[in-house]
């Protein structure tokens, strides 16, 4: 199966990945690709500036670029509109994978998935996404009153708490109502995502630990979740349906 791809958040350190990953798929053909409007290379071919065969035009709107089936956004909030309005419009599959949306944003997708499939990804990895299933299959709160997230990333990311904290705190909090959550956030020089999560008991504690060595993994898991999505039905899905 053919997928015809656009891509949101192109120049971002995510976006670049994505590129490059994408260029080895004989399945997935990239026919935008999208960023701010004030980004300096807005007019020229990818290839002039990333380490990539695309010869697409980087654009600032949506205008002139063809139907896709899906869309992938690695952007910001700031460009959610655009993109949710231009996904509508082409009953394109959307994929969320920027992080610090607001509510209502949120609730925005909610009401859309009633027209299209929509998948929130605010961390792409397998390794994140196998932690979050063990966190909702198991009840913590049996052996345990306190919780303790930590996370870093590098300097440059926006949002903190991150979004993949944000979401396991509310994986935790879903099935242990009385549990107390604290996240501590920090930003260094050089961190893909590290998280880790601290179960504390009376005497003894658990602590799982995700550590993010490239950020190659993330765009593996922007292809897996394009594949997927591609021609599914309405509605909201995570990367743990795959």
């Amino acid at each position: 199966m053919s997928i015809d791809l656009v891509l949101c958040g192109a120049t971002g350190r995510l976006g670049k990945e994505i590129l490059i990953e994408v260029g080895k798929q004989s399945n997935i053909n990239l026919i935008g690709c999208v960023a701010s409007k004030n980004n300096k290379n807005f007019g020229k071919k990818i290839a002039t500036f990333i380490e990539s065969n695309c010869e697409l035009e980087l654009k600032d709107s949506f205008e002139e670029i063809s139907k896709p089936d899906v869309v992938i956004d690695v952007s910001s909030p700031e460009a959610f509109e655009d993109i949710v309005k231009f996904s509508e419009l082409n009953k394109s599959a959307l994929i969320i994978a920027s992080t610090g949306h607001s509510n209502e944003q949120i609730e925005s997708l909610k009401r859309l998935s009633n027209s299209i499939p929509i998948m929130m990804v605010p961390n792409l990895s397998r390794g994140i996404n196998f932690i979050k299933k063990l966190l909702s299959d198991n009840e913590l709160s049996v052996f345990s009153k306190k919780v303790k997230i930590n996370e870093i990333h590098h300097k440059n990311k926006k949002d903190s708490p991150s979004g993949t904290a944000l979401e396991l705190e509310k994986i935790i909090e879903e099935k242990n109502k009385e549990i107390e959550i604290s996240i501590n956030s920090t930003r260094d020089e050089s961190s893909v995502g590290v998280h880790s999560i601290k179960i504390i008991m009376e005497n003894e504690s658990i602590e799982l630990k995700h550590e993010a060595k490239s950020r190659d993994i993330f765009a593996q898991g922007a292809i897996s979740a394009i594949n997927w999505i591609a021609g599914k039905t309405p509605g909201i899905y995570s990367l743990s349906d795959l």
